[in-house]
């Protein structure tokens, strides 16, 4: 077994859906559509992607691997493969291309497990992405107020909290850094928005880490302020560490969220 040189966890992602693609065009149908490239996955194994609106904003995010046989697989949060498989099955016209369900436990562990591993493309910190076809892998669960912990302060967005369907821009939510977009492959659906962000314009907003004193019983008013003006706003939180996105400008100021002081980690 490889070790991450992290806190040990193990557990299964319940929130996790895979889906398998077959057919000849499988490749080329989800190049056209992804923001990173889909060919990488036959050397690295599995990468980190999204597909974006027209207007270039977030649709869906999700990992592609490949087991080196006739199949790829897509593991995305339950919560979107619903919309995900309708998506697909829209624009895959008449491409050799078959959508299915994939029964399969998604184990994220601090080292290489026996069945199907791979290293989390986003991050190191986070260990392994392990699969599971026969969901009969079974261990006593930890570490993983570690794993939230090494999430926030990595940066790593997650879906429905950070990632908002037809409201994110990736750019803004650290998706260059996490290795979830390539801007050497050829054209996607909302590459030219992203291409310009990128490019042509200096981001307002992005996303840090930051700490709370104490960990709020309210947390209905999740904006961030500075001098009594709306500069930001929180997503996860998780013992007193916190996903924000604040406007560039005011990242230096003092800054108060739930009433608190909010001190940026990084």
């Amino acid at each position: 077994m490889i070790k991450t040189g992290v806190t040990d966890f193990f557990f299964v992602d319940k929130n996790r859906a895979t889906l398998a693609i077959e057919g000849e065009d499988k490749i080329d149908f989800l190049q056209a559509l992804t923001t990173n490239n889909i060919e990488k996955v036959s050397k690295e194994g599995i990468i980190y992607t999204a597909i974006l609106s027209p207007q270039g904003k977030y649709l869906y995010d999700f990992f592609v691997f490949s087991l080196g046989n006739k199949e790829i697989f897509i593991d995305i949060h339950q919560s979107r493969v619903v919309a995900l498989k309708k998506f697909l099955e829209f624009y895959k016209l008449n491409s050799d291309v078959t959508i299915s369900d994939k029964s399969c436990q998604v184990v994220l562990s601090s080292v290489q497990e026996e069945f199907f591993s791979f290293p989390d493309p986003r991050a190191k910190i986070l260990g392994w992405r392990c699969y599971d076809f026969n969901e009969e892998f079974v261990r006593k669960t930890k570490g993983y107020d570690e794993f939230e912990i090494n999430r926030i302060k990595s940066l790593i967005p997650e879906t429905g909290i950070e990632l908002i369907p037809e409201k994110s821009y990736i750019l803004e939510l650290n998706f260059e850094k996490i290795h979830g977009v390539d801007f050497k492959k050829g054209c996607y659906i909302g590459q030219e928005v992203t291409a310009r962000m990128k490019h042509k314009a200096k981001l307002k907003n992005k996303l840090y880490c930051g700490h709370i004193p104490i960990d709020p019983e309210n947390k209905d008013d999740k904006k961030i302020y500075f001098d009594g003006k709306v500069v930001g706003e929180i997503f996860s939180i998780f013992n007193n560490y916190c996903l924000i996105k604040i406007k560039e400008d005011f990242k230096e100021e003092k800054l108060t969220v739930f009433g608190q002081p909010l001190t940026l980690v990084n």
